[in-house]
Parts: C-alpha cells; sequence; structure tokens
C-alpha cells in the first residue's frame, strides 16, 4: 500500500474538524478532494503533512505507520505539501526561491555532510542545477526564472510555490487550493503542469473548491462534509452523488 489514512480525527478543544475519514492513494494517483467552506479539507491535508497531530487514528506510509511524525520528517520520506498562498521573498528572484527549496534534498541525500556543500559546492551543483532547470521547465517558469517574485501573478506565485515544493522530490504532493483565485489560462496551465508532474512519476492529492477543474483532473474524487467522508469514487458519479449536491446546495437541491 502506497499511502493510507485509517480512522483518521482531529478534534479543536470540542469541536470536531475531521471524523473518522479514511481512504486509501495508490502509487501515480491524482485523488481530488472536494467540500464546501468548513468540511474540513485543510485539516485533512495539515494532517496528512504533519502539521496537526491526530486525535485518533493513523497514517500509513508504504506500510509503516508514521502518525503524529513532524512535516519536517513526512517531507524526508517524501510526503509534501504547498500552501494557498505561498510565502515568498518578494526582493528574491524566481531561480532563487527554487535553489533555495533545495536544502531538503541535500539532507535527504548526505545527512550532515551536506555542509560540506556550502565549502566546496562546486560537486553538486551541477546535479542541483540541473534539477533546478528541470523544475522551472516543468512549471512553466524558465521565461520568469530571473524576475523578483514581487513581480510574478498570483497564478505565477502559486506556481513558485509547486516547485519549491518539487525540489523537495515528494513521492506524494499534496496542493492546497491551487485553482482558488486563478483566471482560465492560469487553470489550464496549472492543469497542464499537474499532468506533467504525474507523468513524472509524482503522486498527487488536492484539494480544491472548484469542482470543475478538479473533476476534470482527479482520477478519484473524495467528497467531505462537516469533516466526514460523505462519498468517494469516480469524479461524476460523486459530483452526481445526492449526498455531495445536498451539502453544495441544500437538500431541497438534491
Amino acid at each position: 500500500m502506497f499511502f493510507e489514512v485509517s480512522a483518521l480525527s482531529k478534534l479543536f478543544g470540542g469541536l470536531s474538524a475531521v471524523a473518522d475519514v479514511s481512504f486509501v492513494i495508490a502509487r501515480g494517483e491524482i485523488v481530488g478532494i472536494f467540500g464546501p467552506n468548513g468540511s474540513g479539507k485543510t485539516t485533512l491535508l495539515n494532517l496528512i503533512c504533519g502539521i496537526y497531530r491526530p486525535s485518533t487514528g493513523r497514517l500509513f506510509w508504504k506500510g509503516q505507520d508514521v502518525t503524529g511524525r513532524p512535516p519536517h520528517e513526512m517531507a524526508e520520506l517524501g510526503i509534501v505539501k504547498t500552501f494557498q498562498n505561498p510565502q515568498l521573498f518578494p526582493e528574491l528572484s524566481v531561480v532563487e526561491h527554487v535553489w533555495i527549496a533545495a536544502h531538503l534534498r541535500l539532507k535527504r541525500a548526505l545527512g550532515a555532510r551536506r555542509i560540506a556543500t556550502l565549502l566546496k559546492p562546486a560537486e553538486h551543483n551541477e546535479k542541483l542545477r540541473q534539477q533546478v532547470e528541470t523544475v522551472l521547465r516543468l512549471c512553466r517558469l524558465s521565461e520568469a526564472r530571473d524576475e523578483p517574485a514581487l513581480s510574478l501573478s498570483y497564478g505565477g506565485e502559486k506556481m513558485l510555490g509547486v516547485a519549491m515544493a518539487l525540489m523537495c522530490e515528494p513521492e506524494l504532493l499534496l496542493l492546497d487550493e491551487p485553482a482558488t483565485g486563478l483566471g482560465h489560462n492560469e487553470i489550464t496551465n496549472l492543469r497542464d503542469v499537474l499532468h506533467d508532474l504525474r507523468r513524472h512519476g509524482t503522486t498527487l492529492c488536492i484539494i480544491d473548491h472548484n469542482v470543475t477543474f478538479l473533476g476534470g483532473l482527479a482520477d478519484r474524487a473524495i467528497a467531505m462534509h462537516h469533516g466526514s467522508k460523505i462519498a468517494e469514487g469516480a469524479p461524476s458519479a460523486v459530483l452526481a452523488d445526492e449526498a455531495v449536491i445536498g451539502a453544495y446546495l441544500g437538500r431541497r437541491h438534491a
């Protein structure tokens, strides 16, 4: 089993943000998680990547119990999350951001020996440079490589966040609302990029409010409401499910 969520729950005081959610992700899949505001989607991703510790339930990565591990350990294992609003350095260029994100790759490969790269960087710089160029190309950022981050559109900022995550060499990439706030052309570009990432071997788990975008992208969909999973299956079947329609539009429409 590649990744498994088993009976996962998260309580904040007396509020249940995620309630007894279970599902699996197969290697190479694109899994989309739907749900209206407050349905628990972002909390679920934060549990998976280690930002939150679950109240109950377990997480299994390639058969190993990884429940409760902190984010940096989950990232070292290969589970990396992007954020809806990337925190960037406005004065630094696009390519400088991608280079900064290479630290986890060096840590995974070299451990404490990575400190030596600060003194003798040439040995590893060529491999890193090739990976930087590959990531820039995959994320359609090559032409903007030398532009400062403050010059990017909102869609460009989000794509830079994806590029930085890719430098960590994730096997499972968690994307938090990647299409929110994007225009039509930016969403088309994002869809193409995510298809390319899957072709290059990255498994994707994506949450988004844009059900048209996510429904056309995902291999399998999971719908959430009030912290619980209410449907799972092919995106078209999930979006046609009466419980899902009711969660978005109310019982009368369902």
